[in-house]
């Protein structure tokens, strides 16, 4: 389990520590790894090899962009010296929820746990992604009047490029590209039941099909496993839970279908890296510092 073998690096957003960085990654022989509560964007601009995250293992190329959520481990293993560019911002900073609607990344980059493949990046948009990150380096850089507006300004409009961009290359997203029938029918009773059924076995008879061929069809879609898929609904829908109600930790987990207080904590620690407890109140102290820019 990928997220149990990386450190959590839990960094407060605020006015010494930024809530926006960009960095350089440069990676050779040895494993890069990453696992922070900032959302991360990790755009390949060269090189090859896989990328690792929790479950699922995928092949990384150039002109690549990988989007991952908060406290979401991941680790490059390069077959190839690998230059990336790496952008971490703090949901104080820019709350997904609060601009879902003008930028509609919540459902696409981050939170959609059906399709979490690479972001294909043409030339053209990546001069314009590549002018959108100098801007706020140097804005940041600049430490002038009104730096984290527009900073804020240009981290929107390069989530909306790559919003739109994973929307046309995306199954589901995209008329022109279909999904099978059974992985749409599995996205609806997902939804429906994550909250009492974790068990693969019993999407796999809901939907008569046999649970090996499932399994295999979610990870050429999905590139994820049938199990996280289910996993990764639970902990969404239980990190909600645990940042925007006061209910107690034994009351999200029986809510989550979990007969065992004990049970969740051990399954929520193992996917971000804190117990339920612990990651309520790191957030809850964390978000009463730098707020979101309206």
């Amino acid at each position: 389990m990928l997220t149990g073998k990386l450190p959590l690096h839990v960094y407060k957003a605020n006015q010494e520590v930024a809530p926006l960085l960009i960095s350089e990654v440069a990676v050779r022989e040895k494993v890069w790894q990453n696992h922070t509560n900032y959302f991360s964007v990790l755009w390949i601009i060269e090189g090859q090899g896989l990328l690792e995250t929790d479950f699922s293992t995928t092949e990384y190329a150039p002109n690549q962009v990988f989007c991952f959520n908060i406290y979401q481990a991941f680790a490059l293993h390069p077959e190839s010296e690998t230059q990336a560019q790496l952008l971490l911002f703090h949901p104080n900073f820019f709350c997904i929820e609060t601009y879902q609607h003008e930028v509609g990344c919540n459902g696409v980059l981050f939170n959609q746990v059906y399709n979490a493949q690479a972001i294909n990046v043409d030339s053209e948009t990546a001069s314009e992604l590549s002018q959108l990150l100098k801007n706020m380096q140097s804005e940041m850089k600049s430490g002038e009047l009104a730096t984290g507006e527009l900073v804020f300004s240009y981290l929107k409009i390069f989530l909306v490029k790559l919003t739109r961009l994973k929307t046309a290359q995306t199954p589901g997203c995209n008329p022109g590209i279909k999904l099978p029938a059974v992985l749409t029918q599995l996205e609806n009773l997902i939804n429906e039941n994550f909250t009492k059924q974790h068990q693969p076995a019993f999407y796999a008879e809901a939907l008569h099909f046999p649970l090996k061929t499932l399994s295999n069809l979610c990870r050429k879609h999905f590139h994820k496993s049938l199990s996280l898929l289910i996993a990764e609904k639970i902990i969404l829908k239980a990190k909600w839970e645990l940042l925007h109600t006061d209910a107690q930790v034994k009351a999200v987990a029986s809510s989550l279908g979990f007969k065992d207080e004990f049970y969740f904590s051990r399954f929520f620690k193992k996917h971000i890296g804190l117990s339920p407890s612990h990651f309520r109140q790191t957030e809850w102290n964390m978000r009463s510092g730098f707020l979101s820019i309206p």
